[in-house]
């Protein structure tokens, strides 16, 4: 069967994200496949449509190893829905400690490594800092958010996190304040506070 790279081509500019796509190839097999996609989602979300696409409609496995996705910023806004909370890893070497926080918008999955010299005072920060790089990858945005300060207190039988973070947008500075109680873990109680400070900003687009 002779392959019709140009109809590969019409499919994936369809799916959402792309905005222009071109294959080049050698016989009956892809070499490079060159895709232009803004932020509204993620490369590897795009990569894995593209896999299942070509699959569905003409029976034909990629590679993913030849997809290359090219992302540029476009007057399209991402329509976030709100970002959930799905767990929190940590690895140590030496005096380091790596933080791996994963979220979810949807059916998408997003998480970005954060590393840290290995101190308690570190241990707490590096879950807020790993969690607003993962917003930020989610909603292709860079060096939006800073965080200021995690701060852990206790009232009576109950604890809680604030997490402190500075929003950045067109050279204004803002300053939001999340919180959360603690039930069984500290670190998945400042993640989850570091969303709350930035959850409702997101689901309006206000960022």
């Amino acid at each position: 069967m002779i392959m019709d790279f140009l109809a590969f081509e019409k499919v994936i500019n369809k799916i959402d994200g792309v905005i222009n796509s071109k294959i080049i190839y050698a016989g009956d097999e892809i070499q490079e496949l060159h895709v232009l996609a803004n932020y509204l989602r993620s490369a590897k979300q795009i990569v894995r449509d593209i896999e299942s696409s070509l699959i569905a409609s003409f029976d034909y496995r990629i590679d993913r190893r030849v997809i290359s996705i090219a992302q540029i910023h476009t007057e399209e806004l991402r329509k976030i829905k709100r970002i959930k909370f799905d767990g929190v890893t940590f690895a140590t070497s030496g005096n380091e400690i790596d933080c791996t926080v994963k979220l979810l918008i949807g059916d998408e999955e997003f998480s970005v490594t954060q590393t840290a010299v290995k101190t308690s005072a570190n241990r707490k920060r590096v879950v807020a800092e790993s969690t607003v790089k993962t917003i930020e990858e989610a909603i292709g945005k860079t060096h939006v958010f800073d965080v200021q300060d995690v701060v852990i207190q206790s009232s009576r039988d109950m604890s809680f996190v604030s997490v402190v973070i500075n929003l950045i947008t067109d050279e204004n500075e803002e300053t939001l304040i999340g919180s959360a109680l603690v039930k069984t873990d500290v670190s998945e109680a400042i993640a989850r506070a570091a969303l709350d400070a930035l959850n409702r900003r997101l689901e309006k687009n206000h960022i």
